[in-house]
């Protein structure tokens, strides 16, 4: 007797509704990704106190996620999710009030919103081997890279057209209405109550915190998976802030340009993604994490470097393309390794460690990045393809010593028996 194949997850009514309640609230968030330097700066004309403000997004990552982790930890996923999107909604709209106040009032609105978010991805990444299975987390967060993907796509150049043809305030209430649509939706979700403490038990944030980085240290391929995220995130804060100089600088290009490039990366995502999806069960996270990474590092050398001898910008649009493929594998393959190897009591915790470590390498590839690159040039933004090709090392050579191990034991049971 032949078993039918699994339905596709986006016909689970239950994983379909938390796709697309992620995909609405970020397209959002990248119309909102777009728009806010571009008011800010507007209104300041000032290139510092942009990027302050947009820094202050950045750092709850580093300062906030830590808790939300223990708290996911010990909550409904859910109910997580649907709040943290009806909180994301009520605190957007903040910045109705300080569209035109001092630049620290805007800076103060982001640092409260991305506060509130942090709650977000480990809540989602908690939830989905309750909605699943293990067994089908590869064609899961498959399926989740492609939803980034087209949003990154669709959001940006949504957010571009409302503010040019309807003002900020337009982008904050669509922004703000992507929020509790999301929360309408995952209000319909039915999932299993994971494991929890006993709920006589105390919060307590330090105690539990370090539990969950007991988790981290105690497991080799969590070790490997973080110090891989490190190492890439440290990289990434070079491209973040030399990718715009490096455009005009190396490339001739300008905004425009550089938007156009954006969108193909995200094009070759999608097609990344939908890949991945049909083999990400089948294999090792760290194996599918090592070829993305090299795959990835080795296009980029080919995007920063060959202008060097053909100063054309179609080749960038087109190398950019094909690299979103190996930037999905990368992706999907790291938050499987992370859910994969993490019990899943602690995968709030885990995902907001590794959400803070990235946020903390990253603001620091950032600040390095500033000062090499007044001293050496742009092109120092090659250490973002050195990362890469650093980080599949690291992936394989765990790949290697995980196979070792399994080989030792069972060659071990095999001498007692």
């Amino acid at each position: 007797m032949t078993l039918a194949p699994p339905r596709p997850l986006l016909l689970e009514a239950n994983f379909a509704r938390v796709w697309w309640a992620g995909l609405i609230s970020w397209i959002g968030n990248g119309a909102l990704f777009i728009a806010l330097p571009v008011q800010v700066y507007g209104e300041t004309r000032s290139t510092l106190v942009t990027a302050l403000v947009v820094m202050a997004g950045a750092l709850p990552t580093v300062l906030v996620g830590q808790f939300a982790g223990v708290l996911v930890d010990r909550l409904d996923y859910r109910r997580v999710l649907v709040w943290t999107n009806l909180g994301m909604a009520a605190v957007t709209l903040g910045f109705l009030a300080v569209t035109h106040a001092s630049w620290w009032l805007v800076a103060l609105v982001s640092f409260v919103a991305s506060s509130v978010g942090q709650f977000l991805g480990p809540a989602e990444n908690a939830l989905l081997p309750t909605l699943v299975g293990r067994e089908r987390l590869g064609e899961a967060n498959s399926l989740n890279a492609l939803n980034n993907n087209l949003a990154r796509l669709i959001g940006p150049a949504l957010g571009g057209l409302v503010l040019a043809q309807l003002g900020f305030a337009a982008v904050i209430l669509f922004d703000v209405l992507t929020f509790l649509v999301a929360a309408v939706l995952l209000a319909g979700v039915v999932s299993a109550p994971p494991p929890r403490p006993p709920v006589t038990r105390r919060v307590a944030f330090l105690r539990e915190w370090r539990e969950g980085l007991a988790v981290v240290t105690g497991n080799l391929s969590l070790r490997a998976l973080f110090v891989i995220v490190a190492v890439v995130a440290f990289g990434e804060g070079f491209i973040s802030t030399l990718m715009s100089p490096f455009v005009g600088d190396i490339l001739g290009g300008n905004g425009e340009v550089l938007g156009l490039i954006m969108s193909a990366q995200a094009v070759g995502g999608i097609i990344g993604a939908w890949l991945v999806a049909r083999v990400a069960d089948h294999h090792p996270a760290l194996r599918l994490l090592a070829l993305g990474a090299w795959g990835s590092g080795l296009l980029l050398l080919l995007y920063f470097n060959y202008a060097l001898v053909y100063r054309e910008v179609w080749p960038a649009v087109v190398v950019t393309a094909v690299a979103g493929v190996p930037f999905a594998v990368f992706g999907t393959a790291q938050n499987l390794g992370l859910q994969r190897a993490a019990p899943q009591e602690t995968l709030g915790r885990v995902f907001s460690a590794c959400y803070g470590l990235m946020g903390l390498t990253m603001l620091l590839g950032m600040g390095v990045s500033g000062v090499l690159g007044e001293r050496v040039g742009v092109l120092v933004i090659n250490v973002d393809a050195a990362t890469y090709l650093l980080a599949g090392l690291i992936a394989w050579r765990a790949v290697r010593r995980a196979s070792r191990r399994r080989d030792s034991e069972v060659m071990g049971e095999e001498r007692a028996t």
